[in-house]
């Protein structure tokens, strides 16, 4: 347990962290990456061992983490939500149901419109009506109650910002409004992330697959730890990042995660919202991807809906709900859900690299129905 006094100070500590450098600093990583540092330095006029130093500082305090972000679909993986709500008092059930499937990616405990798991899966894409398949035998099988399942694309994400942070107050300034008119004004040229794939061509093999997971712990991660991980030598590693990795744009941009405001204030949530049409959806989009209380967002294939996950302090809850209802009093949202989160409770792997064998990825409906009734106590 975390006292009052701990919380207090942790608050203090982070607050000071966040001066004018590093500010600059952890902006500049959302835009060149961790691979790029001699860049970075010299678009914000710093020395690069005075950048390379406050990251591993930032690093090292738990402030900050640097994770590749992959395209899964040139993985042959298909990125799915699933919301599910536990039997009262089974809740281990549940869980132990989702991580029974392998390919998942992020799991915690979630609380609101559904109590139970949230997750997200990197399923391969040649299996997807087998997972809708094995979720329905779950239930019946009593190892949950009911579920929410949304094929997304990969995920945007929302780089670091700090235009609504007062430096010299150490405060910020939620300008609502100010965002809600943007939305209205946006752009109405959706984003190619936010587009459907057109298929998911396997274009790895085993080894890039071990070089991947590593670069999803440490996106910074150095060719000797990677041939370390692969099994082979730095310069062999270092040409199949530039001709595999690189040039087939395996990774798609890097996560630069940092919490904006202390954890003991805040709120994590996943919404999910539904636009009236294609043109709401585009413009609302176009203004997530420098804003500080979204961490990063996603769209539900073949619909207009997305997946936004956000953080955001307790006090300014409220007028982020205001701010959506105003934006479904425009036409621009039709909809909207969320569940909270339990960030002291989530848990994160790296892409199931272990289940590539050879050219493919391997999944037995029949094996993950007989793995499930063992783990849930009916074998």
């Amino acid at each position: 347990m975390v006292s009052r006094l701990e919380d207090f100070e942790y608050m203090l500590q982070y607050i000071k962290m966040l001066d004018s450098t590093n500010a600059k600093i952890l902006e500049g990583l959302g835009k060149y990456g961790p691979r790029n540092l001699l860049s970075l330095a010299k678009s914000i006029s710093l020395p690069p061992t005075t950048v390379s130093f406050r990251i591993k500082k930032l690093i090292e305090e738990g402030h900050l983490k640097i994770r590749s972000r992959l395209d899964y679909s040139k993985l042959g993986l298909m990125r799915a939500t699933v919301i599910a709500e536990a039997l009262p008092g089974f809740e281990d059930k549940l869980q132990r149901m989702i991580e029974n499937l392998g390919y998942w990616t992020y799991i915690t405990k979630c609380y609101g419109r559904l109590n139970g798991f949230y997750s997200i899966l990197a399923f391969p894409a040649e299996n997807k009506k087998e997972l809708e398949t094995y979720l329905n035998e779950a239930i019946h099988l009593k190892a949950f109650s009911h579920y929410s399942l949304y094929w997304i694309t990969d995920f945007c994400k929302t780089a670091p910002n700090f235009d609504w942070f007062n430096l010299e107050r150490k405060e910020w300034r939620f300008k609502w409004q100010e965002w809600v008119n943007e939305v209205l004004n946006a752009s109405q040229t959706l984003s190619q992330r936010l587009l459907d794939p057109r298929g998911y061509p396997i274009t790895v093999d085993e080894t890039d697959l071990l070089v991947l997971k590593e670069l999803e712990k440490n996106g910074a991660a150095e060719f000797t730890q990677l041939a370390k991980a692969a099994g082979t030598t730095p310069q062999s590693i270092r040409y199949r990042y530039y001709k595999h990795v690189v040039k087939r744009e395996l990774v798609a941009d890097y996560e630069v995660s940092i919490f904006p405001y202390p954890p003991q204030v805040s709120d994590m949530c996943s919404f999910v919202i539904d636009f009236e049409n294609e043109k709401g959806l585009t413009k609302f989009s176009n203004t997530l991807h420098d804003k500080p209380f979204v961490l990063n967002f996603a769209k539900v294939i073949e619909q207009n809906s997305l997946i936004v996950h956000t953080y955001i302090p307790k006090l300014e809850f409220p007028h982020f709900i205001e701010s959506l209802s105003h934006l479904t009093r425009e036409s621009i949202i039709s909809n909207f859900f969320y569940v909270t989160l339990d960030i002291l409770s989530y848990k994160r792997q790296t892409v199931a690299y272990e289940l590539f064998k050879g050219d493919t990825w391997s999944y037995n409906l029949r094996d993950s129905i007989e793995k499930l009734k063992k783990s849930i106590g009916l074998l």
